[in-house]
């Protein structure tokens, strides 16, 4: 798998090969960085988790399309870290967000066409904070398991 994975319908035009092509860059730029640390001996458990970071943008304008794509990754990764993305004419609301199954982060962005690259830095921003916690935000179902 890709470290972004885009599922979406297109009704809202967003160029996501674009975007995509600079968020890896941006990815791999951080993973170089990371490996600059660890040569140095500075790097956290925290930051090795980086290069292992993977997630989906769900972009359906139909909040059971969108559900239900979701629904679809999570069932095969559980654990994925999605973001949700809506609009002011788009249905999609919180309330849909606890229909999604699994037990990987959610996040709803608010797409705004007017400020596409936005977008872009509310991703970056987004992938950066789940990075760090990956090592260490684990479901707490997960001690109710055994």
């Amino acid at each position: 798998m890709e470290p972004i994975t885009v599922l979406s319908d297109g009704s809202r035009g967003i160029d996501y090969d674009n975007m995509i092509e600079l968020l890896n860059e941006w990815i791999t730029d951080e993973q170089r960085e990371s490996v600059v640390k660890k040569e140095k001996h500075t790097e956290s458990k925290e930051e090795a988790e980086w290069g292992k970071a993977h997630c989906c943008i769900v972009d359906y304008q139909d909040a059971a399309q969108a559900v239900s794509a979701a629904n679809a990754i999570r069932a095969f990764m559980p654990q994925i870290p999605l973001l949700v993305i809506t609009d002011f004419q788009s249905l999609i609301r919180k309330r849909h967000l606890q229909l999604i199954t699994g037990t990987g982060l959610i996040k709803m962005i608010l797409w705004q066409e007017e400020e596409p690259e936005r977008l872009i830095m509310e991703i970056q921003r987004w992938l950066h904070s789940f990075a760090y916690r990956t090592k260490t935000a684990q479901p707490s179902t997960q001690s109710i398991r055994r």
